[in-house]
């Protein structure tokens, strides 16, 4: 975490527990209620007349063994399950978008941060990133999506994900090389490549494998959605062609692919309400 060297001992990815929300007349729905600080340093310092309010992500504390592989790391643009691993208790948990609120700042001021539940680095990075995210998220054609959607994929992918923890960090879509193009009907397939981002943090070899996993449930998953055999008995693509599913080391990944590759999201995005933007970060 940041020196605390400012006006205010409050950071960004500060933690509220039970008794603080209690005290600052935030009613929790109980002992596993938590909030985490989303403010921005800069405003957190600024005088209370100049910056009257502090944004909080409300959520609650769950086991580890309920972390979510499509909510962590980013992967869902609504909801986040992280880890809070820098003090000395060791916590995880499950935040959504849709708990942002504003308290005041005066009320906050009168209690401490907790030095006991922390955030890591890398863990505030994954929060700054997801509080970003719905601004600067990447996004796929309507066609695309309304296929993915058609075919059943849509609603499947995120569950092959469920278990995978932080071990695989980023998922990316690479659909029509890139190009923009409009495909005619089933037999005229969009070409995906998929590329699992592994992590090489605490336990590459594990990382690995449960990689590995994913990329034979996810090839078992297009090849019995989009896959058919035609008159002749020959197996087709249909709607979305499966080209390829590559798993590469967090470290392996390169500058330039990272500019060229979209982040896929659990919660996918669409043209039709969004700007095409790219994902800025991983």
């Amino acid at each position: 975490m940041a020196d605390r060297d400012g006006s205010t001992p409050w950071r960004q990815g500060d933690i509220l527990l039970q008794d603080q929300l209690d005290a600052i007349g935030l009613s929790s729905d109980g002992s596993d209620s938590i909030a985490i600080v989303a403010t921005h340093d800069c405003d957190l310092a600024r005088p209370v007349e100049l910056e009257p309010r502090v944004e909080i992500i409300l959520g609650r504390i769950i086991e580890e063994s309920a972390l979510d592989g499509a909510f962590t790391c980013c992967k869902s643009l609504r909801r986040l399950h992280t880890g809070l691993t820098a003090g000395g208790t060791h916590l995880h948990a499950d935040l959504d978008a849709s708990g942002k609120i504003a308290v005041p700042k005066e009320l906050l001021l009168r209690h401490a941060p907790s030095t006991q539940h922390l955030m890591s680095m890398e863990e505030l990075n994954t929060f700054q990133i997801w509080l970003a995210a719905r601004y600067r998220r990447a996004a796929f054609s309507d066609e695309f999506n309304d296929r993915l959607a058609k075919v059943g994929v849509a609603e499947r992918l995120p569950r092959l994900l469920k278990g995978s923890g932080y071990s695989i960090p980023a998922i990316f879509f690479d659909v029509d090389s890139g190009e923009d193009v409009r495909r005619d009907g089933p037999d005229d397939p969009h070409e995906l490549v998929i590329t699992l981002l592994y992590s090489t943090g605490v336990d590459p070899g594990a990382s690995l494998a449960i990689a590995e996993r994913a990329k034979s449930d996810i090839e078992g998953l297009f090849r019995a959605r989009c896959m058919r055999r035609n008159e002749g008995g020959a197996e087709v693509w249909q709607w979305i062609e499966l080209v390829d599913v590559e798993v590469v080391a967090d470290t392996a990944l390169s500058y330039a692919q990272s500019q060229v590759l979209k982040k896929w999201q659990a919660d996918y995005v669409s043209l039709r309400t969004d700007p095409h933007q790219p994902v800025l970060g991983i």
